[in-house]
């Protein structure tokens, strides 16, 4: 492949973070050996020491690295943040705790260097051993009465009250189309990120990525590539750990995907997030989880 074909496709990776240091280096490490490596790494930091930034000195000589520090303890406002230093023609977002194959970004890259590469906005890849089983009895009709319309398997759809769905991988595989993308490892078009931007989420910042994809869904298709599998630890932030607040947060706002992007307001939206709270009153309680009841608290607070 020439340089210039190179250049066009080249992306800058930026990852938020906030005090997991060993995940990080795990993750940049598996980052600075794809295939196709990015051109720029930036990495955001509202951790409270400095193990972070020792860790992003210590790869310097491997890739060009930029560290800020971010005022705010916010995914959105930190990917805001490094975003606005990126140059390149394409942005990627990468959580702090994944761990990527050597070929994740080849094959994120390469749905935008085909025949119909212009129409597409964003590619994801997929999470190992996570993806959205194919619903059946009440759970397809729970679906069916979100969405309005009915679907054989409701995989990698956005519907109702902002209830968002996984690729349904035992029915759907390589490029997958999709309604909305996930940040743990998504690769985007510069300009069209540039365009809708993150919303100003406060906090935990639970949906984040799909009111950005799902705007940029509008004019631009989006895929999971469902061969581009991936580690993601899915460590415990002091968020997810505060179950009543990380269960108001997802309430609060789903309800704000819901107005702002799908546009669903008044009696109907009131009416889809009664049945989302009463759909996740009874998934926790059946869960039996530690902290359940506070998840339920936090649902109806």
């Amino acid at each position: 492949m020439g340089s210039s074909t190179t250049s066009r496709f080249a992306y800058s990776a930026v990852i938020a973070t906030l005090d997991r240091p060993a995940l990080l280096a795990a993750a940049l490490d598996s980052l600075v050996q794809q295939t196709r490596p990015p051109s720029r790494i930036i990495v955001v930091d509202a951790s409270h020491r400095d193990e972070t930034k020792a860790v992003v000195d210590r790869l310097r000589d491997r890739v060009p690295m930029l560290y800020l520090r971010s005022p705010t303890q916010s995914a959105a406002q930190q990917r805001n943040l490094g975003a606005a230093s990126v140059s390149t023609p394409f942005i990627a977002f990468i959580d702090d705790d994944v761990v990527l194959p050597a070929r994740t970004f080849s094959r994120l890259v390469a749905p935008f260097e085909g025949e119909n590469g212009e129409e597409i906005g964003g590619v994801a890849g997929r999470i190992q051993d996570l993806g959205h089983s194919k619903p059946r009895g009440l759970l397809w009709w729970y679906y069916r009465l979100q969405a309005g319309y009915p679907h054989p398997n409701f995989g990698a759809r956005l519907m109702g009250a902002a209830v968002n769905t996984l690729p349904c991988y035992e029915e759907q595989s390589g490029l997958i189309p999709s309604d909305w993308l996930n940040t743990t490892c998504v690769l985007y078009r510069t300009d069209l990120f540039l365009r809708e931007r993150f919303p100003d989420f406060q906090g935990y910042s639970f949906m984040e990525d799909v009111h950005l994809s799902a705007r940029i869904a509008k004019t631009h298709r989006l895929y999971f590539d469902g061969e581009a599998i991936y580690e993601h630890h899915s460590a415990p932030t002091v968020f997810k750990q505060n179950q009543a607040a990380h269960a108001a947060a997802a309430i609060q706002n789903r309800r704000i995907v819901a107005r702002d992007v799908l546009s669903i307001g008044g009696f109907e939206l009131e009416l889809k997030m009664l049945l989302h709270r009463l759909f996740c009153t009874v998934a926790f309680a059946r869960s039996r989880k530690e902290g359940w009841l506070s998840a339920v608290r936090g649902t109806w607070s």
